[in-house]
């Protein structure tokens, strides 16, 4: 009784507090860096900036696992796949499961991204929305689309901008209830090889703007270092990754004030021509 007391008590804290709610984010990457990953071009882009896809030059595929609060009630469970067409573009398509049998959120999209030139990218994603409510609740289902844009105006430094829920999609005629429209704005600067520092403001337009910046170290080949925070709420994430040949093997953890440890996983495969 307790637990399932807890459990509706995190649904609760997440629904009003994360802007992330009803678009949950993928990644260990990304969540290490305080999820600052509008700019970031590699197949978890299906999740955070459409847009970045067009940077990707190999097929990939990865399997993302969030255990959040160490609740398995909580967990997010996702996959991306991404694939590079013949100077046409990059499509991708990619999955979200949150939650457990008595309550639970799901998300399935369809991506295309594209260079325009040599310094700007543009993409696109059509989302199938499911919230699932045990007893006689039942399921509701929408569709939803989300855009970005990057952009390198300068060498090495990239703006990146994404907009998730572009048609304020309705989930239920009661009350008017609606998915959230969220604006990403993010900027990363590349000082070397080695060091990736990056910036960005996320915007629900019912609730205050959430501040986030992370850092990404490159020591050796195989090894990458992570940081970030987050304001709102408040939040501070690390993490590493591991080059394996063709796997990438990543590990975060975001840590809150009062309810705790999150830890994340993710792998992925690229499948570069030999």
């Amino acid at each position: 009784m307790v637990k399932r007391l807890f459990v509706t008590y995190c649904l609760l804290v997440i629904s009003l507090a994360s802007v992330a709610a009803d678009n949950y984010l993928i990644g260990a990457r990304a969540s290490a860096m305080g999820n600052t990953a509008v700019t970031l071009s590699d197949v978890w882009a299906s999740s955070h900036n459409q847009a970045a896809l067009a940077g990707l030059k190999n097929s990939s595929a990865g399997i993302f696992f969030d255990n959040r609060f160490m609740l398995p009630e909580l967990s997010i469970k996702g996959f991306a796949l991404a694939l590079p067409l013949k100077n046409s573009g990059v499509i991708a398509v990619s999955g979200t499961y949150f939650g457990y049998s008595l309550y639970n959120e799901q998300k399935a999209g369809l991506a295309f991204a594209k260079n325009l030139g040599a310094k700007i990218s543009v993409g696109i994603q059509l989302d199938y929305l499911s919230t699932y409510i045990a007893d006689d609740y039942g399921s509701r289902n929408t569709l939803a689309a989300e855009a970005g844009i990057l952009a390198e105006p300068f060498d090495k430094f990239k703006i990146g901008v994404h907009v998730f829920n572009l048609t304020s999609a309705k989930l239920a005629d009661y009350d008017d209830e609606r998915i959230p429209v969220i604006f990403r704005l993010g900027a990363s600067y590349s000082f070397s090889e080695k060091v990736l520092l990056c910036a960005e403001t996320e915007k629900d337009i019912s609730t205050e703007a959430n501040f986030k910046a992370g850092i990404e170290y490159h020591p050796i080949e195989q090894l990458y270092l992570r940081g970030g925070i987050t304001s709102d709420p408040l939040l501070s994430s690390f993490g590493f990754g591991l080059k394996l040949k063709k796997f990438t093997l990543d590990f975060s953890s975001s840590f809150h004030q009062t309810l705790g440890f999150t830890p994340q996983l993710a792998l992925s495969y690229d499948f570069t021509k030999p």
